[in-house]
């Protein structure tokens, strides 16, 4: 891409991200003041004069499913038991209309459950607990055996809440699923990123450093949250299985729940991570075109 092309392709990103209702970022998104790097010996200039733009295809919902691992086999869900396999199944045949789209992702994350250590159930791969985003909701102690049939009946249902604006869900909701627990998140956003090694090394390494470097600004600021943290308001950074563009490392996705937008940066750096907290999470998703793959503002949710 010449430099012309850049200038043209920014201006036409521009008004691309004012029309999804997005604002532009007037400050740097680099910290000067920030001195940690990624090795030297890493090589990230795969891609670094591609247009970032709609490498990424968007979808109206993605499922979140915690493993309490940071790296899978080379096909991460369908290697990472049944319960995995068949959610994926589900998704793959699913027709839920969320608005303007209906096809669904699924990942695998770093996210725990207490479960994934003590229950053989969760421990084999047969049972497992899901994250709805943009929904903000958990399904837990879900079986492989009722995943078509609750995934199938709540989620139509959340969307409706949502909707509706529901302020609460419904506390019948599980009805038909008594073994199930269904809970909202009480944190405000989540942080994603590529981790998994086995398919390209470069996120192997450069996640977990934006992982620390995201995590100590997030203590800073009060907004640190951990497994078993349950404060409301906070922010969660994990990590999650191959998401496409690994020549774009560090490849990151957030989620803010109070404005359901959803935001995929790329070819962050440490010295990005405190403008991507401020503007993007602390300041409801300013951005910078250039590190733009994709965004959507989905309908919030009110609960």
């Amino acid at each position: 891409m010449g430099l012309l092309d850049f200038f043209k392709s920014s201006d036409t990103h521009e008004a691309e991200l004012a029309k999804a209702g997005f604002e532009i970022s007037s400050c740097s998104q680099e910290c000067d003041s920030c001195t940690s790097s990624f090795p030297s010996s890493l090589k990230l200039s795969d891609g670094s004069d591609d247009d970032l733009w709609g490498t990424t295809k968007p979808y109206g919902l993605h499922i979140v499913i915690p493993t309490n691992k940071s790296d899978w086999p080379h096909d991460a869900v369908s290697g990472s038991g049944s319960f995995a396999k068949k959610v994926d199944a589900w998704a793959s045949k699913s027709k839920i209309n969320f608005g303007a789209l209906d096809n669904i992702k699924v990942t695998v994350s770093s996210l725990s459950s207490l479960e994934l250590e003590r229950d053989p159930r969760y421990m084999d791969g047969n049972t497992g607990d899901v994250l709805l985003l943009p929904f903000f909701i958990w399904i837990k102690n879900l079986e492989v055996g009722e995943v078509d049939e609750a995934l199938g009946t709540i989620v139509p249902k959340l969307v409706l809440f949502r909707n509706e604006r529901l302020t609460k869900l419904p506390s019948d909701l599980n009805t038909n699923f008594p073994k199930l627990t269904i809970e909202t998140d009480p944190n405000l956003a989540y942080i994603f990123l590529c981790s998994h090694r086995t398919r390209d090394k470069k996120c192997g390494i450069t996640a977990p450093i934006m992982k620390r470097e995201m995590d100590m600004y997030l203590r800073e600021l009060g907004l640190y949250r951990d497994f078993g943290d349950d404060r409301d308001g906070g922010v969660s950074v994990s990590f999650v299985n191959h998401i496409g563009g690994h020549k774009y490392a560090a490849n990151v996705i957030i989620y803010l729940k109070k404005s359901g937008k959803n935001i995929w940066l790329a070819r962050c750096k440490p010295n990005n991570v405190i403008p991507i907290i401020d503007e993007c999470v602390v300041n409801n998703g300013r951005v910078w075109p250039e590190k733009i793959r994709q965004v959507q503002k989905f309908q919030p949710v009110d609960w």
